[in-house]
């Protein structure tokens, strides 16, 4: 799911283009049912219950980014905000799905 590092989750995602190349500018999904579903039992009971932190900060400075705040205070660019990290289930079945 996209956006998990905001304090409140998303429930959906769309993805939508101004532009699309005529070669590459793919995009890819992944069946996460399908790859749970992979797993084997012992596999599945590790990862039952586990949880981590989903942290922007994290990831964007592991390509070497850094946030920048603005003459107001706030953040340039989506999803950086000064609250706690957000703990997030692993494993998450959509109650909808």
């Amino acid at each position: 799911a996209d956006s998990t590092y905001m304090p409140v989750q998303a429930k959906g995602a769309v993805f939508s283009a101004e532009e699309v190349p005529t070669i590459g500018g793919h995009t890819g999904f992944a069946d996460m049912r399908a790859a749970y579903d992979a797993l084997d039992e012992s596999m599945r009971a590790k990862l039952e219950g586990l949880c981590a932190f989903h942290s922007l900060y994290y990831s964007q400075s592991k390509l070497g980014h850094q946030p920048k705040k603005k003459s107001d205070g706030e953040y340039s660019g989506y999803g950086f905000h000064d609250g706690p990290v957000p703990r997030r289930a692993l494993i998450k079945v959509h109650p909808e799905t």
